[in-house]
Formats: structure tokens, sequence, C-alpha cells
């Protein structure tokens, strides 16, 4: 018996190929065994060889007739009287069906299908197998659903990787500013490896530069694909219609790829230390204090503007605000003043500023002062958001 249980290969008489992103190449089982053989004969070929962990059941023709699985042949015959009065049976009796597809599938068509049916309440979708076949219809091998499910736990987990990575080089790209005597902190931690916030800044020239934080809707991989087109597109616009003529464009690009499905807020700025002045936007984001003398400054706004995305066409209000030596802005995302403590208290504004006026009169950086108060702070509390600041200090 144990030559009559086979691989896939030797029942064809053919290689088994596989192509990118066919459902053969995730195969994992080729063990196929002829209808007519006996139970016991096949128990003890998987006794023998304990990784194997099903079967598929083949006419003489090697086309798939169901599967039989070692968890439950073994327990079917431990029952009493179990051999005796199944061992000399042919192992047909009792294959169970099994989806089958071909080779050369999709791998997304086919997880797609099983979703389909496992949501619809399918009977034989349970925790079982996979049956592939040739172009001429034999087996040629065969996965669980816990392959497929690992497949793309690792394909998400690659992505994610990748994500990450293109974000981390994305903010250590931004320029270093080589406007006057100003300073920047900026500092980003994203909730989930990677995330929507993100900081951006360009020189434009000797005496200007351009920054943006933003905070993209949701998390994730989706949100951090708004965040590669929103990166990619301030890298490129030379901001030549400016400030408003830049937020205008990205909106018609936002809304016109995701339709109004994700959008963003964020805090636009163009400073000019020759010219000692400052023009910003805000869109939408609301979390951005301006300190004179270490005091809040409210920055005026005669016209709260939408956040990018929601709205087809837009016209954004900018303002302009004169800076002096000694004065600061600060821009941050509300992941970090809404981070809570086990007891349910949020990180709030106030020790935000705290460390920020400290910052002030001591010259300390901000991350170095903020990353080690909000690990004290939330302790053993999950962070609950991507955050993200910029700290100017003309």
């Amino acid at each position: 018996m144990q030559e009559d249980v086979k691989n896939a290969e030797t029942q064809t008489g053919n290689p088994v190929r596989s192509y990118p992103n066919s459902i053969q190449r995730l195969a994992r089982y080729f063990k196929a065994v002829p209808a007519d053989e006996k139970i016991a004969d096949l128990a003890d070929v998987l006794d023998r060889d304990r990784r194997i962990f099903a079967v598929c059941v083949v006419d003489g023709s090697a086309m798939p007739l169901g599967i039989i699985r070692r968890d439950k042949l073994f327990p079917l015959l431990g029952k009493r009287f179990g051999w005796d009065l199944m061992g000399n049976r042919a192992v047909r009796e009792i294959a169970e069906e099994a989806p089958v597809f071909p080779g050369e599938t999709n791998i997304f068509s086919v997880s797609q299908f099983l979703s389909d049916a496992l949501r619809d309440g399918a009977p034989e979708m349970g925790n079982s197998f996979i049956i592939l076949t040739g172009p001429d219809g034999r087996f040629t091998g065969m996965l669980s659903f816990q392959d497929l499910s690992n497949y793309f736990v690792d394909m998400t987990n690659r992505d994610i990787a990748m994500a990450s990575l293109l974000q981390e080089r994305f903010l250590a790209s931004a320029d270093e500013l080589s406007a006057g005597e100003i300073r920047v902190d900026a500092w980003s931690l994203p909730a989930k490896g990677v995330g929507g916030d993100f900081y951006f800044i360009k020189n434009l020239d000797e005496n200007r530069f351009f920054a943006a934080l933003c905070d993209v809707s949701g998390k994730g991989i989706a949100a951090s694909l708004v965040v590669s087109m929103v990166w990619g597109f301030l890298r490129a616009d030379t901001l030549s219609e400016g400030l408003a003529g830049l937020i205008a464009d990205l909106n018609s690009s936002i809304v016109s790829t995701f339709h109004m499905e994700k959008y963003l807020t964020g805090f636009f700025i163009i400073c000019d230390s020759a010219k000692h002045q400052l023009q910003f936007a805000d869109m939408g984001h609301s979390h951005n204090v301006f300190l004179r003398n270490a005091a809040i400054n409210n920055l005026e706004k005669a016209r709260v503007n939408l956040p990018i995305g929601v709205e087809p066409d837009i016209k954004p209000a900018v303002f302009r605000t004169g800076i002096k030596s000694g004065d600061a802005l600060l821009i941050y995302t509300d992941g970090i003043t809404e981070q809570d403590n086990p007891a349910g208290e949020e990180f709030g504004d106030e020790r935000l500023l705290k460390l920020a006026r400290r910052c002030l009169s001591s010259g300390e950086k901000l991350d170095r002062l903020l990353v080690p108060a909000l690990e004290n702070f939330r302790k053993n509390t999950p962070q609950r958001d991507d955050m993200s600041c910029l700290f100017f200090r003309f």
C-alpha cells in the first residue's frame, strides 16, 4: 500500500507548474491515494509518516474525488470496533468533499470565493483543504485554509514593513532648514507600524521654506497609501501658485483619487525669514499654538478651512502674521494630547505646552522630552493613535 500513496507529480506523470499569484504555488500537500485502497492500509501509511496531514482520493485517471484528513481518520478508527468495521472498506467511502480549483487560479480569486462561502455559512467550508488540478483536471496538490490564511498574514506583514520603511525614508528626507537661525524639532510615531500622520519640510530658497503637518483619516496601510501620494505631491510641487494654489491642487488630487472616501487635516506654512513673515493655512487641523515670550498668542483665523478631500473644489483661506526672534510655533496631531493613561486621563494640551515652554528656556529638543513624558504617562496603556509634531523656534 505504501507505494500507492503517491505525489501528485507521480500520479499525473507530468511536472506540476506554478505561476506568480497562482494558487498552485501555495500547495503544500501532494499525496494521493487510489479510491479503491483499503482504509486500514492508508492509516498504516499515515502512521508511518506523521508529516502527511491529508491525502487526496483520486480515481484511476488521477481525477480528485475528495480528501481524507489525518485528524478525522484516526478518531474514526479509534471508535469501538472501528478497525474491524472500517479497516477493509475502500477509502472512497469516507472521502469528504473539498473545494476544487485549477492550479492556475489567482490566489485572490480563491480567497474571495472562500470568504463568500464562509460568510454564507456553507457547511463544507470549515477547517478544510483546497484541492488543486492541472489543465487536464488531474490532481496537482492541496493546501489547507490555514495555509491560505498564513499567506495573507505574511503578505500583510511584508506590506506593513515596506510601508513603514517608506515612511521612515519620507521623514528622513525632510530638508534641513536653511532659513536664517530658525530651528525645528520634528517627530512622528505611528500607532500601527505605519500610519496617517506625517510632516514635510522643504527649502524654497535661502530665506524661505515650506512645511506641513498632516493627519490622514484612518490608520495602517490604507492611510499610508494616502501619505505616500501626498508626500510625492508636496515634493513635486514648486509652490508657483502659492500656498492657496498648492492646497487647492492637492485637494483636487485627493478627491479624484479617493472619491471623498479619504481626507486629511493639515497645517501648512511658508516662512520668510528675511521678511519676518509667516503664511499659514489651517485645513481643519486646529492643533497649533503660537508662542511669544512663552505666552500663547492665537493665530488670527477669520475663516476655518475644511479638511482636504471632503469637497470637490475649495478656496483655502491663507493668513499672515509677523514673527520675531524668540517666537515659536508648535503644530501637533491629536494622537499626542488624546493619549490616555490607565486611569483614563488624557495627556492633554497643557502637558504638551509645558514641555514646549521648557524647551524654549533650556534649548532642549522637544522630542527628547516628549517621548519619555508620554511613556511615563501612559505606562502600559496602548498607543491609541498616530503621533506627530513640529516645533519651530524663530
